[in-house]
């Protein structure tokens, strides 16, 4: 019988080559994936960034002293609207301290409809009520009458918040639901 020999001594001779070239590959494809590959870490750090930036607190705490915030963009949570003010505009809080919210423009585009005794979750910039922000908003058509626009300018030189978007927390209450009348007496 013919002897074929050791086909040891031929993967010996191979092996050195054939392990350098592995880790090239693997070397090469961690490298091209590094160039190649998009951060999300950073957009999500981002947008926790701002959402930290936006304070948040319960609006009977912000009515403490609303003062305090001027110029500042908040998220008020839990805040119950008095009453309307025209299309553009409400009271909210109690009933013996309401405090102004106007809807901007970017919450007008979207058609809210507040309603009495809402709960709500506000985000907006607190400011001061002007002369010439109510004569804007009668521009705008924010008062229907001009028993609205008297009745805003009670707010005159107070801090008022101007939302840029709401969300209801709860709504209104039905048939001896809250806001009704119909609890037990």
């Amino acid at each position: 019988m013919a002897s074929l020999g050791s086909t040891k001594g031929s993967a010996e001779k191979l092996s050195l080559p054939l392990m350098i070239v592995a880790f090239l590959s693997v070397a090469g494809f961690l490298y091209w994936l590094s160039i190649s590959a998009q951060s999300s870490e950073v957009a999500l750090q981002e947008e926790t960034a701002a959402e930290e930036a936006l304070s948040t607190m319960d609006f009977s705490a912000f009515l403490v002293s609303p003062a305090q915030y001027v110029g500042q963009k908040l998220r008020l949570t839990r805040a119950r609207v008095s009453s309307p003010l025209g299309p553009h505009a409400f009271w909210a809080g109690p009933d013996d301290r309401p405090f102004l919210v106007k809807m901007g423009p970017e919450l007008l585009a979207t058609a809210p409809q507040v309603l009495p005794e809402q709960i709500l979750d506000l985000e907006g910039t607190v400011l001061v009520l002007s002369d010439s922000m109510i004569a804007a908003w009668a521009a705008e058509g924010a008062f229907p009458s001009q028993g609205d626009r008297i009745v805003a300018e009670f707010a005159l030189g107070s801090p008022i918040l101007e939302a840029s978007s709401l969300r209801v927390s709860r709504p209104t209450g039905g048939v001896g639901g809250p806001g009704e009348g119909g609890g037990k007496d």
